[in-house]
């Protein structure tokens, strides 16, 4: 795709019947991509599994410092829910408890060959407890979050919520580094982060699940670019099918439209170029398919 090809494809008008949404006209650009940076290294930690479901986070090895994308649930998982009660407190011990990790994502990391303690960044798509809760088991480090995440934290340290448990919350808000993404345009969004400065890690905005949610553009040593879209759509066939999320899980969105017109933007993205290997966060099978077997020894950058 060359640079500034414009192509008009769709974005996807609010539903919330779970049925093939109308679309209307839009125009998108396609933007080239800067090459990676040289010895740029990633793997797949998986903290737990269930059925197809996965608890997973990607290392990112950089020459200017280790990132981690999203860190699963804590270890202390139980003692963290106690706050809530009724049917959020049955939803969060079923769903996201059923993917409470074997072991801490330190340990994970150690596992692998990753220190924990020299992880420059963590980068969780979103603030929900089953991406941001691993954070409490790491050393103290730089949370990056778009700043409308960073809000969610930020209110949440006090009273139970959906969008952040406050244990987390208070744990994590001392350390929080909001993003700051430049007003270009990068594929179909209007604005991004390039992280290292390389092409090699880029973020960018997916509202609608959690107010701040971010996608996370990886290209690997191979030249393979992989999309890791937190919880914008449970699955891949989803994003090609231009439906959101299951209605069970349609409930922890927190702005349904907005939802709705970002699985509308990754379905204009894998028609501008089926090469990019979408990542849902829970959908092991994407893992598998992009990553091979989970916990395998993650190579320093050369």
């Amino acid at each position: 795709m060359k640079l500034g090809q414009v192509l008009s494809l769709g974005v996807l008008v609010a539903s919330t019947t779970g049925c093939r949404p109308a679309i209307e006209p839009a125009t998108v650009a396609a933007q080239a991509v800067a090459a990676p940076g040289a010895g740029v290294t990633a793997c797949w930690v998986e903290t737990s599994a269930r059925f197809s479901f996965t608890a997973s986070a990607i290392v990112i090895r950089h020459p200017d410092g280790d990132l981690l994308i999203d860190a699963g649930n804590s270890t202390e998982f139980d003692e963290e829910i106690k706050p809530y009660t009724g049917g959020t407190k049955m939803w969060l011990a079923l769903f996201p408890g059923s993917l409470e990790p074997r072991r801490s994502i330190a340990e994970e990391l150690t596992a692998v060959s990753v220190e924990p303690d020299g992880l420059r960044w963590v980068l969780p798509t979103h603030a929900h407890l089953d991406h941001l809760g691993g954070v409490l088991d790491l050393p103290p480090t730089p949370v990056l979050m778009d700043p409308a995440e960073a809000q969610v934290v930020e209110a949440g340290q006090h009273e139970p919520g959906f969008a952040v448990i406050p244990a987390h919350a208070r744990a994590v808000a001392p350390h929080v580094v909001t993003l700051t993404m430049v007003e270009e345009r990068y594929e179909v969004f209007e604005r991004h982060a390039d992280l290292f400065g390389d092409g090699s890690v880029v973020v960018v905005p997916l509202p609608g699940h959690t107010p701040g949610s971010v996608g996370v553009f990886v290209r690997l040593a191979d030249g393979r670019r992989v999309f890791h879209v937190g919880d914008a759509v449970n699955n891949r066939r989803q994003i090609e099918k231009l439906r959101g999320r299951s209605l069970a899980m349609r409930r922890t969105d927190a702005d349904r439209p907005r939802a709705d017109k970002t699985v509308a933007r990754l379905h204009a993205l894998a028609e501008l170029d089926s090469s990019i290997l979408l990542l849902p966060a829970h959908e092991r099978a994407a893992w598998r398919d992009i990553f091979g077997d989970p916990n395998q020894s993650c190579p320093a950058p050369s």
